[in-house]
């Protein structure tokens, strides 16, 4: 059985897609805030939860703290 996958992508007015990123539904299950945008997934598919250098974690405004953005 395949593992089920969330496809996120630019929908354009004439129907065309591009910039598609596929990401395993356990990879976002596993992000302890459940972030839905794929920049937040490294290619590995863990999550910048704990990247101290995910600075758009900060203008989200999650605070760094123990090691993660909380």
């Amino acid at each position: 059985m395949s593992e089920h996958k969330i496809q996120f992508g630019t929908l354009h007015p004439d129907g065309s897609v591009t910039n598609v990123r596929q990401i395993k539904q356990s990879d976002i299950g596993k992000c302890p805030h459940f972030i839905m945008v794929p920049e937040h997934y490294n290619d590995d598919g863990s999550c910048k939860c704990k990247d101290s250098e995910a600075v758009v974690m900060k203008e989200w405004g999650y605070k760094w703290s123990d090691g993660e953005w909380r």
